[in-house]
């Protein structure tokens, strides 16, 4: 039996038609019992194509749960606006819609406007993954794709305002630049991405890598109980590297790799000095045949 007010809606279908935007009547059951013509740009179906079924049938499956829990709290009273859900079109591309909706006690209907911002929401993806791009370039070092130097400091910084103790380890590769004299930086690079997988694997969740430059990298080693933790994670990383990274089938490369350690509660939480006494350090291990790491003194 037709609802008592649709002869109303119907009468007034020649100047809703006219809206972009699509005009919704629906039972307590979520059924179409009214759809301006708008609905064919908004959803892909003509009004007789939607009209008697439920809305659910032609919504992303995703979105259902949420959408009762809005139509639950209109149907109590809640005036709606700019509520956005999901609907599949007919050609099977997915519309982004945002209504806006009321509840007639009186009547026992939902009635709603429905606007397609489907475009509006690609424009707006499209912008998140170019910023997401240059943030990529910005702070990530694109061979090895771990943070570069800026983003370290960013890091670095933040963390040193806490209290706990802290370590910082600058790596640098022995016999690297060998590999880029003889074979070519495409080779250099190739072991460059494995080396630094090998660094990120041999450390705890908490610690931070970054590539700085060429074939140095520093370690920011956080929540360190004593100063024997961070020359355990740096024997982890020097272990790491006994074995020789394999580019191909008959082409691996010994390489080994020297760290120098700088210690918070030794040298301060200057981030600078911090830098400059690990570096020293690592100078100090790559002279050393028998030692790969060296703690910076107090």
């Amino acid at each position: 039996m037709p609802h008592p007010k649709l002869a109303q809606f119907k009468a007034l279908g020649q100047y809703m038609d006219l809206l972009l935007d699509a005009i919704c009547v629906v039972n307590p059951r979520g059924e179409f019992i009214y759809v301006s013509a708008g609905a064919e740009r908004v959803f892909g179906y003509k009004p007789d194509e939607m009209i008697g079924q439920s809305m659910f049938t032609f919504m992303h499956p995703d979105d259902h749960e949420r959408t009762r829990e809005v139509a639950a709290e209109i149907m109590q009273g809640a005036a709606k606006i700019n509520f956005e859900n999901r609907y599949i079109r007919k050609n099977g591309e997915i519309a982004h819609i945002l209504w806006s909706a009321r509840y007639s006690i009186e009547d026992d209907i939902r009635i709603a406007v429905a606007r397609d911002i489907t475009e509006q929401r690609q424009t707006e993806y499209e912008r998140l993954q170019l910023m997401q791009r240059l943030e990529q370039q910005a702070l990530f070092d694109p061979l090895t794709e771990l943070p570069n130097r800026a983003y370290f400091y960013q890091k670095a910084l933040h963390v040193l305002q806490r209290n706990s103790d802290v370590a910082l380890l600058y790596l640098d590769l022995d016999k690297f630049k060998q590999i880029n004299d003889n074979f070519g930086h495409a080779i250099g690079d190739r072991v460059l991405k494995v080396a630094a997988q090998r660094i990120i694997q041999s450390l705890r969740s908490q610690d931070a890598v970054a590539r700085i430059g060429g074939d140095e990298f520093v370690v920011f080693l956080e929540r360190i109980q004593a100063n024997d933790d961070a020359i355990k994670i740096a024997e982890k990383i020097v272990s790491a590297f006994a074995t020789p990274i394999e580019i191909a089938r008959d082409q691996s490369f010994q390489i080994g790799i020297s760290i120098g350690i700088a210690l918070s509660n030794h040298h301060g939480r200057e981030l600078e000095l911090l830098l400059l006494k690990a570096d020293n350090a690592m100078y100090q291990a790559k002279q050393l045949e028998t030692r790969h790491i060296v703690v910076a003194p107090a």
